[in-house]
């Protein structure tokens, strides 16, 4: 999703209203706009009229009686979340820190991200919808490693990135899963074997291939999906609606069961299935990534992240069940990719919008 224009300039216009929109007054009172409420981050709160794009504006921006609906608001949505408080066994994160900034002038648009599998300290990302069907390599510390076209595919509309390893190969999984106007019916997740590269020469080739193509419907109705991760233990998919509600939808998608590193086959007759196995309280689901040992889940906001965790052998429908944790971000330029790092537990996160940052959580030492 792309924020284009100011919020001046939208706060000036007239627009109509969109459902379960309200009427935000500016602070002076003299501008007005309907709109919805999508999320807030700090300082920063996400407004989207019917007829434009979602903007953003300050808190403060707002008037006192808007400023106190939406503390009300994150106040219920926090308390209907009960938060889980860390237990024993949780992991423990530091405050937040940004490495650097992408180098890149080609990754503009960053919508996904994950981990190589091949060399720490590196990560692949892409753009968002309509760009070049390209992947790019930078560091820990945002220098740019390089890209490569995926060949034979177009960006309809890149939302996320997984990475995982099978069969002793690492794999990096594209999924093409926007739907923004809720038209497309069938979706489609690119897995490619993660392309050779090397921590100082950058990425060694030109393009790389899909080892397959995977087609899948959601269940229930078409869904506007921009976090997907796979579980490494038996490379379940897993999806996140993305909603204007108060609560997102989690569906899981089985591996096809024909796949051995094959060449791409031809389209299925038929797409897959992906079964709904679970309700967040959550609004505005932009990312999403399974650790390596396969049993935590950290699902990325406009705001903050929450991390859901399981038990060896428990089923996800009873982790999402629970209460996560939620994990305090700095406020970003419309963030929309989180992944685990290659240690499986220091999490990083990025935004779409340049200058594009690259901040990781590290994990806290216990007392």
């Amino acid at each position: 999703m792309r924020c284009t224009r100011s919020a001046a300039a939208i706060l000036c216009g007239t627009l109509a209203a969109v459902a379960a929109a309200r009427e935000w007054t500016a602070r002076s009172g003299d501008q007005r706009i309907e709109a919805e409420f999508v999320d807030a981050n700090g300082d920063q709160v996400y407004l989207k009229p019917a007829n434009g794009p979602t903007f953003r504006v300050a808190l403060s921006d707002l008037s006192l009686s808007d400023q106190e609906y939406i503390r009300k608001l994150l106040a219920e949505e926090k308390a209907a979340r009960k938060i889980r408080p860390d237990g024993p066994d949780s992991i423990l994160y530091g405050p937040p820190r940004t490495l650097g900034f992408l180098q890149s002038e080609r990754l503009n648009e960053l919508s996904g991200m994950a981990c190589s599998r091949r060399f720490p300290g590196l990560f692949w990302a892409h753009n968002d919808s309509g760009a070049e069907p390209r992947i790019f390599l930078f560091d820990i510390h945002g220098r740019d490693k390089g890209s490569c076209l995926v060949a034979g595919v177009q960006n309809n509309d890149w939302e996320d990135a997984a990475s995982f390893t099978m069969d002793g190969k690492p794999y990096l999984v594209i999924a093409d899963t926007g739907n923004n106007s809720l038209a497309a019916a069938v979706h489609m997740l690119h897995v490619v074997e993660e392309p050779a590269c090397d921590p100082q020469r950058g990425v060694s080739v030109q393009e790389v291939r899909p080892t397959r193509t995977i087609y899948f419907s959601f269940e229930d109705d078409h869904r506007n999906c921009e976090a997907v991760g796979v579980d490494p233990t038996d490379r379940t998919v897993l999806l996140v609606s993305k909603e204007w509600l108060r609560t997102c939808r989690v569906y899981a998608l089985a591996w096809p069961q024909d796949d051995h590193g094959l060449p791409n086959r031809p389209p299925p007759k038929r797409a897959l299935v992906a079964r709904q196995i679970g309700v967040l309280p959550l609004r505005q689901v932009t990312g999403l990534d399974i650790s390596p040992d396969g049993l935590r889940a950290i699902v990325l906001t406009y705001g903050n992240a929450f991390e859901y965790a399981r038990d060896p052998g428990e089923p996800w429908t009873r982790a999402f069940a629970r209460p996560p944790r939620e994990i305090s971000l700095p406020f970003r330029l419309q963030g929309e990719a989180i992944c685990y790092g290659h240690d499986g537990k220091t999490l990083y996160t990025s935004s779409e919008r340049r200058p594009t940052p690259l901040i990781e959580i590290p994990v806290a030492p216990r007392r």
